[in-house]
C-alpha cells in the first residue's frame, strides 16, 4: 500500500513538472487568453496533472 502511494506520488509530481514545462513555454497573449497570469502557472499545471489522471 505504502509503496503503491508513493509511486502515484511521484507520477503525479512529473506530470505536473512535465504540465509546468509546456505551460511556462506559452507567451503573454496566450496565457491571456486562456485566462491564466504567469503568477498562476504552478497552480494551472497541478490543477491539469490531477484533472487528466485521477
Amino acid at each position: 500500500m505504502l509503496i503503491s502511494s508513493t509511486i502515484a506520488l511521484i507520477r503525479r509530481y512529473f506530470r505536473y513538472r512535465s504540465q509546468l514545462e509546456n505551460i511556462n513555454q506559452l507567451d503573454e497573449r496566450t496565457l491571456r487568453d486562456i485566462g491564466i497570469s504567469h503568477g498562476e502557472l504552478a497552480t494551472a499545471a497541478r490543477n491539469l496533472s490531477r484533472a487528466q489522471y485521477p
